[in-house]
């Protein structure tokens, strides 16, 4: 017995042009997915399965790679990025977190380097480019070990080794800093090394000196986080940086018609929005509308509900508002009424630091307002600059400073605030840990020396892994010697020359090898989590022995 193809209804026409409707958006769906495969697989940049010789290939292939691509942009004279989104987007930079950051790779090696840059900016806001450049180099250097027969376990156990040297000759190393010349130059370095010119460095130190000294005079010599009590705004304008004492908010009024100066005023803190919201009155949205009264009924709600929000704040008594969220007009009218300045929309860390200077909470509009809840401002003052609106906050004995920079020019702009982020992330670290180590790579480059020396009471394969590790750490100082266009075989032999005789020395901008003095430091805690960072990134790549990409 046979069973007609119409009877089963695929003979019919519609159900034809169904069927090869359907086959062609499938075969649609199948190229799309693999064209993205391909397209991962070639930001991967691994075709297949991947070990043995083939991996150490790989290894020493990507850690090249993201070398290049970094160290021509390290220093004080490093060259700069100009690098473009899949977006169209351009970035033009040497900031080695943002350089990293946009590398659009997905390969494991590059991967992991990306952590680990991406780690240094969270943990030291610095630091980036030294770490992945030394991370780099003992990759490479692990490489040309794997090549001529060392297991990976023998380097990870001879770096682990360096790295323990290395931290007790850092500590050994390290000089506690005692005075303002010596924060001034940790300070002035860190700027330095965004490729600003000299004379911006000093400015930009003493501003975060000057700032720094405000916050001493109210705090004393207690720990605390600049990173909490620090604002740096950037506009485009007429060049300056200025350090201002209290907050700084590139903030307009609500409205026109509110008041631009206030003093000795209460402040008040709203998170949230500050209107009507339908689940207020009818959360399960079931409200039915049987006759033209039901709309007004509604709006007559509505109208209580923000008079009601507006009297909780006027009867508070306070005259200056900050609210995260958005505001209802015919609030902001009763407000500007009764001499209110309120500012909406704010950013949550604008919120907090705010909150921190005034000592006001930041309650919700359906909190009872009591009178401990409000902060304290001696002065605010909306002043507009270049078009754009400020709002001046001061407060007597508080911690908050604001650094503003004016720039003329985009770049510019982002160069002196990536100078300004690093001075000031050095700065919070030698208040947590004042101790410094030589710059100008003297400190690396004593390192390397000594690890040399040390290798030598080493005993077994393990010491050829330490004398790599301490050519990996003579990379900083040969960079900083391309960078400003020295001969780097020559740059390393003259310090070599004044290591021997127990000098102190540095590669220097005037593209000489010079005695380090006056000094030039760099932050302890920020080199030593670059090295041991650095250290442990390697470690966890070497214990990878195949690279399998998953069959789809």
């Amino acid at each position: 017995m046979s069973t007609s193809l119409e009877n089963m209804g695929y003979m019919n026409a519609g159900n034809m042009s169904t069927i090869n409707a359907g086959n062609m958006n499938t075969m649609n769906a199948l190229d799309d997915m693999d064209a993205l495969r391909q397209s991962v697989r070639g930001r991967i940049g691994v075709r297949e399965d991947v070990e043995e010789d083939g991996l150490v290939h790989e290894m020493l292939q990507a850690s090249r790679d993201i070398k290049d691509l970094l160290v021509s942009s390290f220093g004080p004279r490093g060259s700069s990025k100009i690098i473009i989104s899949p977006t169209d987007d351009v970035y033009l930079t040497s900031d080695g977190k943002t350089i990293i950051e946009q590398i659009d790779v997905l390969h494991p090696v590059i991967t992991s380097l990306k952590k680990l840059a991406m780690s240094m900016d969270r943990v030291c806001g610095d630091g980036t480019k030294t770490a992945v450049i030394i991370a780099a180099s003992l990759i490479e250097n692990a490489a040309k070990l794997m090549d001529i027969g060392l297991h990976p376990t023998t380097i990870i156990k001879g770096y682990q080794l360096a790295l323990n040297k290395a931290y007790d000759i850092l500590n050994y190393e390290s000089i506690r800093i005692s005075s303002e010349n010596d924060l001034h130059s940790v300070i002035e370095n860190a700027s330095l090394g965004k490729g600003i010119e000299p004379h911006q460095a000093r400015i930009i130190a003493d501003i975060v000196l000057e700032t720094l000294s405000k916050i001493r005079d109210i705090h004393g010599d207690a720990h605390i986080d600049l990173n909490d009590y620090v604002k740096v705004i950037k506009k485009v304008g007429s060049p300056s940086i200025e350090s201002i004492s209290g907050m700084v908010l590139d903030e307009r009024p609500a409205r026109s018609d509110m008041p631009w100066h206030l003093e000795n005023t209460s402040v008040l803190m709203i998170n949230g929005n500050v209107k009507f919201e339908s689940k207020i009155i009818n959360s399960q949205r079931n409200l039915r509308i049987d006759d033209l009264a039901d709309p007004r009924l509604i709006f007559q709600g509505q109208e209580r509900n923000l008079k009601v929000m507006s009297q909780k704040i006027i009867d508070s008594g306070a005259k200056l508002v900050f609210c995260e969220g958005e505001v209802d007009e015919s609030v902001e009218g009763s407000l500007a009424k009764h001499g209110v300045l309120l500012f909406q929309k704010l950013k949550l860390r604008d919120m907090e630091m705010v909150s921190k200077a005034t000592g006001a909470s930041i309650l919700s509009i359906r909190d009872d307002i009591m009178l401990d809840h409000l902060g304290f401002a001696d002065e605010a003052e909306v002043v507009k600059r270049n078009d754009e609106h400020f709002l001046f906050l001061s407060v007597s004995d508080q911690l908050i400073s604001t650094i503003m920079i004016w720039e003329p020019f985009r770049y510019g702009l982002e160069k002196i605030e990536e100078a300004v982020d690093d001075a000031v992330n050095n700065a919070a670290f030698i208040l947590k840990n004042p101790l410094a180590v030589r710059g100008g790579g003297d400190v690396e480059f004593v390192l390397s020396q000594m690890l040399r020396q040390y290798s030598s009471t080493i005993e077994g394969k393990e010491q050829l892994a330490v004398i790599e590790y301490a050519n990996a750490l003579e990379e900083i100082p040969r960079t900083l010697a391309r960078n400003v266009g020295l001969n780097e075989v020559d740059a390393v032999t003259r310090m070599l020359n004044s290591y021997n005789k127990g000098i102190d020395c540095r590669i220097d901008q005037s593209r000489n090898v010079v005695p380090n003095n006056p000094p030039v430091y760099d932050s302890f805690s920020i080199k030593q989590m670059a090295v041991i960072a650095a250290t442990e990134a390697v470690s966890n790549i070497l214990r990878i022995d195949k690279i399998v990409l998953k069959k789809s």
